[in-house]
């Protein structure tokens, strides 16, 4: 995976920075002026001091934050979408999806309402993650390869893109 600078980020990119040696990753949505709106579990919360620059203490829930406290001190990489089945298959779990995307507009828009109505759920590692968050945000339907990955599953985004597509017989023949 190719890092990526912070001056190449756009409002609506679907961004991830490692996290646990690169265990797994965690997922937000850029938007702009070095903010991403995130989705935060228990295992993510610190005793910590509220950031100086965007006054955040971590907690579980959804919030804005600055891309510091995003980064956590880890490196920046873009999620990409439509890329293809083999791309899928020999990337990362949790870096690209299948899916295309809404305008950048619309992603951005998605994520604010999700932060001001609390509406996205409690945070659930396997069923409603991070990378469900921002994959929702981008495409409007929550899915998280990562997870499906840490199983070997990651051909799970591919099945059910087609499945929904009503061509699912041309994993089955």
């Amino acid at each position: 995976m190719k890092t990526v600078r912070i001056d190449d980020l756009r409002p609506g990119d679907h961004i991830f920075s490692d996290r646990k040696s690169r265990l797994y990753f965690h997922h937000g949505i850029y938007v702009g002026d070095q903010m991403v709106i995130h989705l935060m579990g228990p295992s993510k919360t610190y005793n910590l001091r509220p950031c100086q620059r965007c006054g955040f203490k971590p907690q579980a829930g959804i919030f804005k934050t600055c891309l510091d406290c995003f980064l956590n001190g880890h490196s920046l990489y873009r999620y990409e979408y439509d890329v293809s089945y083999l791309k899928l298959l020999f990337k990362r779990s949790g870096s690209c999806s299948i899916w295309d995307c809404r305008p950048a507009n619309q992603v951005v828009e998605t994520a604010y309402r999700l932060l001001e109505d609390k509406s996205f759920g409690s945070y659930n590692f396997f069923l409603n993650n991070c990378e469900d968050f921002a994959v929702h945000c981008k495409t409007g339907m929550a899915m998280s390869n990562q997870t499906a990955g840490l199983f070997g599953f990651n051909l799970v985004g591919a099945v059910g893109y087609h499945a929904t597509k009503g061509i699912y017989g041309a994993f089955t023949n």
